[in-house]
């Protein structure tokens, strides 16, 4: 199933020095996007202060408080997000802030328009939003950080899995060369990484995957080859479990 976002509401504010209300809910789910100045929150039990490149995500029906500790720029939506996925309340990030002023240009150019042509293009680039939160959430969780010290053994596994990781890869011949059982590899994985040797495994296999799509023209089924996966099919299947949308739609929708 594919994923997309149908937007209720879109609104551009520039130089706003405080809300009319320092607390509101919202029938939809809202996101305010940060473009400059300083928006103190609290929603459900997260507080912060959202700074620029910032995205503050707020439930449907759930209280907000909101305070302006600076003159702020940002676009607000209410939308919701079809097709599956995740979404919880509170702040994140984006690092990549060329690709967010990028955005945020193109949604400040279209801001005052309602035509099919120009909700589409915002959905688009919300959209985009939440592909880059979920790229740069998958990147950190594949970097190793002091696990080197921490537990030598799975430090090693993860630097095996990385190195081979487009190969075929027995993960009961993995654990018996760390000298642990199956069920104990995977405790133990998961305990210093929060997600099973599998799970690393097929982020590795769906990163690169989706950098193929988006660099090539190649076929699913070689890109499958490639990657790790057995054929076209079953990278289907699992591309759309982990990306909530076909490779070919991920394609067409992030293709530059």
């Amino acid at each position: 199933m594919t994923q997309r976002l149908n937007i209720h509401q879109h609104t551009y504010w520039e130089s706003l020095n405080q809300f009319l209300l320092k607390e509101d809910t919202y029938p939809h789910w809202s996101i305010f996007c940060i473009e400059s100045g300083l928006l103190r929150y609290t929603v459900l039990n997260k507080s912060g202060t959202a700074r620029p490149g910032s995205f503050l995500l707020c439930p449907p029906g759930i209280p907000l408080q909101r305070e302006a500790v600076s003159p702020l720029n940002f676009h607000f939506f209410q939308f919701e997000l079809q097709g599956g996925g995740e979404l919880h309340a509170g702040e994140f990030t984006i690092k990549d802030t060329n690709r967010i002023e990028s955005n945020f240009s193109y949604l400040r150019r279209y801001a005052h328009e309602q035509d099919e042509k120009a909700i589409s293009l915002k959905e688009h680039f919300l959209l985009d939003f939440f592909c880059l939160r979920e790229m740069e959430g998958e990147k950190e969780l594949l970097e190793l950080g002091p696990l080197q010290h921490q537990d030598p053994i799975i430090y090693q596994a993860i630097l095996y899995l990385r190195n081979h990781a487009f190969q075929q890869i027995s993960l009961n011949s993995l654990a018996k060369e760390m000298g642990l059982s199956s069920v104990q590899f995977t405790r133990r994985f998961a305990k210093n990484l929060g997600m099973t040797p599998i799970d690393y495994l097929t982020a590795i296999r769906i990163r690169e995957a989706r950098q193929q799509l988006l660099e090539t023209d190649k076929t699913l089924d070689t890109i499958a080859k490639e990657c790790g996966f057995n054929n076209g099919f079953y990278l289907s299947r699992v591309f759309k479990k982990r990306m909530k949308m076909s490779p070919a739609s991920y394609r067409r929708t992030h293709w530059i």
